[in-house]
């Protein structure tokens, strides 16, 4: 088992409008994301972004660079846990 396989990835996109257009295209391409709301205590505005498993980052990449939506960064989270 590949150890991306578990892992979430977070994109920093900025915009409420850019992640929901990220989110649409993503789902046409059958990857399943969320938007996020990534402002954790910061005092210029909101910044939203994308999460989605790793193992389909790559190809989330390339999607989001086919529809001119750019991703600031890329973070990753633990693993998540199976019961």
């Amino acid at each position: 088992m590949n150890r991306n396989d578990h892992q979430i990835c977070l994109g920093v996109i900025g915009s409420t409008t850019y992640a929901t257009r990220a989110q649409r295209a993503l789902t046409r391409a059958a990857i399943r994301a969320e938007v996020v709301n990534m402002s954790s205590g910061q005092k210029s505005g909101c910044v939203y972004g994308i999460k989605l498993p790793c193992a389909q980052r790559q190809i989330a990449e390339d999607v989001l660079a086919r529809e001119r939506i750019p991703i600031r960064s890329w973070s990753t989270s633990p693993p998540r846990i199976s019961p």
